[in-house]
């Protein structure tokens, strides 16, 4: 086959598979957010230059509070690594009981902590003797901190829950036609699994995806789900959710992330 040939068949294929992305992401629903992956906070803290001005979605305990804004996230436990500091510039407050030590979903910019130079650039005012000894170290400046416990903890203390805004991981399983699957947390400690309830429009998922499941957690009760986010479930399916997950708590997927 002719060169130019080859070229223009090639130019073709390439422009196919743009095209045929396009119309896939056009189609998407707006609950599905791009695909991508939380970070270790050992590998920041490990390889810190590399993160610099990058910004990062990590998941981990809560090891201790800093005045208002401040928290330090535990290490990871299965690699070598430091704790690293986080301050929150978010509009939901970095408040935690002192006996939890609550897991958290943090998104922000990576920096070296210089307070003289990030209290102006993110609108800060933070208490200096607070911050001294983690002067020069790493810092992630959140713009967004959710409690992001395991499936099991809501479905074992539901209640304190009930009405927050929340970020769980899990193993998607057990899907339903009618958008509804639960959330398994990939461990084996024989806790029950975390029933989701996807709003319209629904996008595919399949067994054993792991995603972030964002939403706000409410008691099971169907006809309440259909009234306040019109599901579209019938008479029937009403029936057959209260009959298989009844006196279940479920979390009201507003978003999902699915992970790398």
């Amino acid at each position: 086959m002719p060169l130019d040939k080859k070229l223009w068949l090639k130019a073709i294929a390439c422009l196919t598979v743009v095209i045929l992305s396009a119309c896939a992401n056009s189609s998407q629903s707006p609950i599905a957010v791009e695909k991508g992956g939380l970070v270790d906070v050992a590998e920041i803290t490990q390889n810190v230059e590399s993160f610099i001005g990058h910004s990062v979605l990590v998941r981990n305990d809560v090891k201790e509070t800093i005045g208002k804004r401040g928290l330090i996230l535990d290490k990871d436990r299965v690699f070598s690594g430091e704790t690293i500091l986080v301050i929150n510039t978010s509009k939901i407050p970095s408040i935690f009981s002192s006996d939890k030590t609550p897991e958290v979903l943090v998104s922000g910019k990576v920096e070296r902590l210089t307070l003289s130079d990030l209290e102006p650039k993110y609108g800060l005012n933070l208490d200096s003797s607070l911050y001294t000894q983690y002067e020069g170290k790493p810092v992630i400046i959140a713009t967004s901190l959710l409690l992001s416990p395991d499936p099991e903890d809501l479905t074992r203390n539901s209640e304190i829950y009930y009405g927050k805004q929340l970020a769980i991981k899990g193993e998607v399983e057990d899907i339903k036609s009618y958008g509804v699957f639960e959330l398994d947390e990939e461990r084996v400690f024989g806790g029950e699994d975390l029933l989701v309830v996807q709003l319209k429009p629904r996008i595919e998922l399949e067994d054993e995806q792991t995603a972030i499941v964002y939403g706000v957690l409410r008691p099971l009760i169907a006809v309440e789900l259909e009234r306040d986010y019109d599901l579209g479930w019938d008479l029937s399916i009403q029936k057959q959710i209260e009959a298989e997950y009844s006196q279940k708590p479920v979390l009201v997927a507003e978003k999902i992330q699915l992970l790398k």
